[in-house]
């Protein structure tokens, strides 16, 4: 029996005018929720599935309506006039965030039907078409939502819309592959060729993401896929992974390049909405040098590289 319900998922941004992620100009839907925990994540209020509130004490007047509003007393008013929250009690319901005049608490992600976000795209069909442009679903990690996924890019292909996706690629391979059909690009993260270090990194091993690689690359919905590395000093920018890297993308037919992904920390202000702590303070941005050289070592293996989404 098939449903008439509307497939329905969780966003937390839709970005317009997007020139990465894809040829062209491009709207970016970014999902919510994410298998990976990556300490340089640099969109924290990706990785929990459900809509999640923020808390911006710049924008607080103290004024406690947030306090009375909160029936399970998550939220608390000090002695020295500080609103404190408990994150462990909180249960995101937004009854603070509707009540609060400033805006200085937000919900931060919503629940919306694939036809909704297909609608909300659309809008920008003029740039795709003048420009070969598209859409492309982010996150998080869109595989984490696959219906949604599917529907939403299944919406796009009906309208003639380029599609590309971003994956970590940790994502079953019957998950993967019912996606492909409707994708006309693959971005797939390889973070680390060590899998015990990948797990100490974002809390799971790379096993099954080179698998799905070679899968994708062995795949007969022949899709151009591009294999992106987040460089990050000190954690995987070393010559050695690098190499290995740039070995394994060799043995590979149909990768389009290696994309070099330079660090840098404009999460850092959602880690404070979201009390959560950034681990890598002291992390800088790998310098031009450097990246060069890195570039250089891929090469050397015959694999075409990029600086930069």
């Amino acid at each position: 029996m098939v449903s008439d319900m509307p497939v329905k998922g969780t966003i937390f941004k839709i970005e317009r005018f997007a020139v990465h992620d894809g040829p062209g100009i491009r709207t970016v839907v970014f999902m919510k929720g994410c298998r990976l925990q990556c300490r340089w994540c640099s969109s924290p209020e990706s990785q929990r599935m459900s809509p999640e509130v923020g808390y911006d004490a710049d924008k607080c007047l103290r004024c406690g309506a947030c306090v009375e509003a909160c029936s399970i007393e998550a939220i608390n008013a000090t002695p020295n006039d500080r609103v404190v929250t408990n994150i462990q009690r909180c249960d995101h319901c937004g009854e603070c965030v509707a009540i609060c005049p400033e805006g200085a608490r937000k919900l931060i992600g919503e629940v919306v039907s694939a036809e909704e976000v297909v609608h909300e795209v659309e809008k920008d069909s003029a740039f795709y078409h003048r420009s070969g442009g598209g859409v492309t679903l982010s996150g998080g990690e869109p595989t984490m939502q696959p219906e949604f996924a599917t529907e939403i890019l299944k919406g796009c292909l009906e309208r003639g819309f380029y599609t590309a996706i971003e994956t970590c690629g940790y994502v079953e391979w019957e998950i993967l592959d019912k996606i492909l059909p409707y994708l006309d690009l693959i971005y797939i993260d390889i973070k680390h060729m060590s899998s015990d270090k990948h797990q100490a990194l974002t809390g799971v091993g790379n096993e099954l993401i080179l698998e799905n690689v070679k899968r994708i690359d062995e795949a007969d919905v022949k899709l151009p896929y591009i294999v992106r590395i987040p460089v990050i000093p000190g954690v995987n920018d070393a010559a050695d992974n690098i190499r290995k890297t740039a070995e394994f993308a060799s043995r590979l037919r149909r990768v389009e390049r290696i994309e070099l992904l330079p660090y840098h920390r404009y999460g850092l202000l959602m880690y404070r909405l979201l009390f959560r702590d950034y681990t890598l303070q002291k992390v800088s941005a790998p310098s031009e040098e450097h990246l060069k050289d890195m570039g250089n070592i891929i090469r050397s293996h015959h694999v075409p590289v990029q600086i930069g989404g």
